[in-house]
């Protein structure tokens, strides 16, 4: 395919990860930053260098850095030509910003090209925001999580320190059949599906981010004044129980939403569903044995695998597993299951995005959804409170409260039921659901 990507927030982290892989790839990209001071540094930095070095680990030891050349790929302060460009455009920067993204996306034209969004970070209830502005149906790609473990050293540098093996995708709204394959091709380790509960209440960064960052803040606060590193992950959830516990109940509430709404879950308390898991994800670890020193055919043989529970919620200690490759151990805590983590055991500094984007748009919806459904959230409204209480905030006010939308309106949503549609053609059919096969 002629394929043509625009990235919005090029100059962020995950940005500056997709511009390299998507260059990488031969794709024309035309990368949007904001004309603020990084934004400028990035686009004059690569405009000069024409090109992007991308760092990664190699032989498990040291990150060594690869140049890039843009080619035929731009990056740019112009956001009317990131919409003449696109075919798709990748939404790369925190969820917080999204509506405002969408807002002056929807100035420079977007909506009568109805060009597909694929939000790289949607985090919990996006799209009914975005519907808001673009209109019912517009087509929106909602990602489970980032692709990318990934930092920014310097303006023209990405250094990549894990691609995520496979995550989830909801399709939401109407999308014409030739988006679904672009989609499906750029991205064939995804598994896509229909059900926005998949990546709304699989918004694992909400459960791994913000309680750690509140309960550790004190620590952080002691290093970073020392001038020294705090590794999140290790010293902050491995190494302390009380920790893990808060955020496995945290969990618990995401997956009981989703048990609640009759949704495929594993994990849950009320059901766990371990068989099942060790009988899915065994026969792919054998097949995996076969090709392990090709990636690229890794992914595409865990995607087929997965596709049971491509329309699943699934718990933090199975997210690690599909995720990462951390073997699921019944009854073993998310403390323990952190620390075998191998993307964790590296240093992973605590960064303020933690609670500025995981709680408006992670802990409050999912707080307002557990009220909805009469689902205990002390967990999280523990959490909440504390931050209030600390920053001097009103996080349900300045989130994603749900006011405005109806209870009914949620659960069709979360389900599936909005009537999202597909522009076809007829072999493509499918009675079952309406809408063609993905």
């Amino acid at each position: 395919m002629n394929m043509k990507i625009g990235i919005y927030g090029s100059s962020t982290q995950t940005g500056k990860a997709f511009l390299a892989d998507f260059i990488i790839e031969g794709y024309s990209v035309y990368g949007y930053a904001r004309d603020t001071g990084r934004g400028e540094d990035f686009v004059d930095e690569v405009q000069y260098k024409k090109g992007i070095v991308l760092e990664r680990f190699e032989d498990g030891k040291d990150a060594k850095p690869h140049f890039i050349p843009l080619g035929r790929s731009k990056v740019g302060h112009r956001i009317h030509q990131l919409v003449e460009h696109s075919n798709i455009i990748v939404i790369a920067h925190p969820s917080q910003y999204i509506l405002e993204t969408v807002k002056n996306l929807k100035e420079a034209g977007i909506v009568k090209k109805k060009i597909p969004i694929i939000l790289g970070c949607s985090r919990t209830i996006a799209t009914p925001y975005i519907w808001n502005i673009l209109g019912e149906g517009y087509p929106v790609v909602c990602f489970s999580t980032s692709p990318y473990s990934v930092k920014s050293p310097s303006p023209g540098t990405v250094f990549i320190k894990r691609r995520k093996r496979n995550w989830m995708a909801s399709l939401e709204g109407e999308f014409r059949m030739e988006d679904i394959n672009r989609i499906k091709s750029i991205f064939p380790q995804v598994l896509f599906n229909r059900v926005p509960a998949t990546t709304s209440l699989g918004n694992i960064g909400a459960i791994f981010h913000v309680a750690p960052y509140i309960l550790n803040y004190d620590d952080i606060l002691e290093r970073r004044e020392r001038g020294e590193a705090y590794s999140f992950y290790m010293e902050g959830i491995a190494e302390k129980d009380g920790v893990g516990r808060c955020i496995e109940a945290i969990d618990q509430t995401r997956l009981h939403i989703a048990y609640y709404l009759g949704l495929s879950v594993f994990g849950c308390s009320i059901s766990p569903r371990e068989q099942e898991w060790k009988e899915m994800m065994n026969p792919m670890r054998l097949s995996e044995m076969k090709y392990r020193d090709n990636i690229e055919k890794l992914r595409v043989l865990r995607q087929k695998h997965l596709q049971d529970i491509s329309e699943s919620i699934v718990s933090a200690q199975h997210w690690l597993d599909f995720t990462y490759g951390v073997t699921r151990i019944q009854g073993e805590s998310l403390s323990s299951a952190i620390g075998r983590t191998p993307t964790y055991q590296k240093m992973s500094i605590p960064q303020t995005r933690y609670v500025d984007e995981d709680i408006p748009t992670g802990l409050v919806p999912l707080e307002a959804l557990a009220k909805r459904f009469g689902i205990d959230h002390d967990a999280i409204t523990y959490i909440l409170d504390l931050y209030d209480k600390r920053f001097n905030k009103d996080s349900r006010l300045e989130g994603r409260n749900l006011n405005g939308f109806s209870t009914e309106y949620l659960i069709n949503y979360l389900t599936g039921k909005m009537g999202t549609r597909v522009h076809f053609m007829p072999k493509y059919f499918d009675k079952r659901r309406d809408i063609p096969y993905l």
